[in-house]
Formats: structure tokens, C-alpha cells, sequence
């Protein structure tokens, strides 16, 4: 199955965040995996909270291509270019059923991205019925962008993981809808009781 990489990395202290050579950068690296390995089309997003991370995000057929780069002898050579200038944090991957509306959320002005970790057992249970009761709240506030949603698939033993990405006008758009499902519907509110860390930040696409 497809599936979304999404990558955080940290620019080093001693670079600006406004350095030009970060976005040069990234973009030797996109078009080397495009020539050399697979064509990732990879998007770059600074984080508005932290300017320091950058998130990427990029496509694979599936996982085992992705993992089969990261074993292979191309690695250095292609990733090299960013040992200067950033930090590697994380990296997740999520199925990826419609490419498009990946396009559509990450074409909007703002787009915001949480991480969840969800406790495991009856914990992700309830959590899934209460994000399923009112996934169509949140379709229907970000229009005309998207969401895309999914569990991750390259998880550790007895850890579960869902990351949600939105797009939105305004990152106070993205705030308020959140405080006003938590403030209207008290099961949305509990939501954090399943979960065992959140993480969360809104973005600028740097090539805009």
C-alpha cells in the first residue's frame, strides 16, 4: 500500500532559520531520491511554533521501499547535503489512500499536524469512536482543503499512533475550531484521557 512519509527534522543552532541554503537544501535531496531512487515529490513545512522544525513529507509505495533506501549504500551520498544544516528527530509512515486530497490539505495557507499517541487496549477503542463521531465536523470545517488521517504503520510493539493533518486559512481558525468541539461537546474534551502524549504544530509551506 502506499504510504506518507512524514519526517521532522531541526535546523542546527548555529544556522537561521531563514537561511536560504536549508531550502536548496532540501531540494537537492527531493530531486537525487527522484533521479536515483524513487520519486518522492516531497513537501517542505516550517513549523509557525518553532521555526527551528521542518516537517517533510514525502510518497512511497509502500514502507519496504523506503526502509530498502535508508539500508542501502545510496543513503549517505543522497542525505549528506543535510549533515550541515539539520537534525534528524523522527519519522513515521501512514497509509495513504488518496493522493489528492493530500494535495488539496497541504496546498492550504496554513496546514496543521498533530501526532497521537493513544493508549493501548479499550483506550484506542474509545478513542477512535469519539474522533469517528465527529471526523465530519472537522471535513466539513476545513473545506475546500482536506484532511488526511491514518494510524501509523511502522509503529513499536504496543504502541499506537494516529497522526491527522488539516489545512486551514488561519492558524486561529484550526485553535478555535478545537477549543469550540471541547468546550460544546463534553466527550470531545476527553479525549486527551486516552492518549499518552500529543503533539501538535501548524505550517508554512516553504516553497510558497
Amino acid at each position: 500500500m502506499p504510504v506518507l512519509e512524514i519526517l521532522q527534522l531541526k535546523i542546527k543552532p548555529s544556522i537561521s532559520p531563514t537561511d536560504p541554503s536549508i531550502l536548496t537544501c532540501l531540494r537537492t535531496v527531493r530531486s537525487s531520491l527522484a533521479q536515483k531512487v524513487h520519486p518522492t515529490h516531497s513537501r517542505f513545512f516550517c513549523a509557525l511554533e518553532d521555526p527551528a522544525l521542518i516537517y517533510v513529507f514525502g510518497l512511497w509505495p509502500n514502507v519496504a521501499t523506503h526502509q530498502a533506501f535508508l539500508s542501502s549504500p545510496l543513503k549517505p551520498s543522497i542525505l549528506s547535503p543535510q549533515d550541515d544544516l539539520l537534525d534528524f528527530n523522527w519519522m513515521i509512515h501512514i497509509p495513504l489512500e488518496d493522493e489528492e486530497t493530500l494535495s488539496s490539505t497541504l496546498e492550504a495557507p496554513i496546514v496543521a499536524i498533530a501526532r497521537l499517541h493513544v493508549k493501548g487496549g479499550e483506550h484506542v477503542i474509545c478513542h477512535k469512536e469519539i474522533t469517528g463521531q465527529y471526523g465530519h465536523m472537522l471535513v466539513e470545517r476545513t473545506k475546500p482543503f482536506g484532511v488526511v488521517e491514518g494510524w501509523r504503520v511502522d509503529k513499536e510493539a504496543g504502541s499506537e499512533e494516529q497522526v491527522v493533518i488539516t489545512g486551514w486559512e488561519a492558524k486561529e481558525d484550526n485553535m478555535a475550531f478545537v477549543a469550540g468541539l471541547s468546550k460544546k461537546y463534553p466527550d470531545y474534551a476527553t479525549l486527551r484521557d486516552h492518549w499518552e502524549g500529543f503533539e501538535a504544530n501548524n505550517m508554512r509551506d516553504m516553497e510558497k
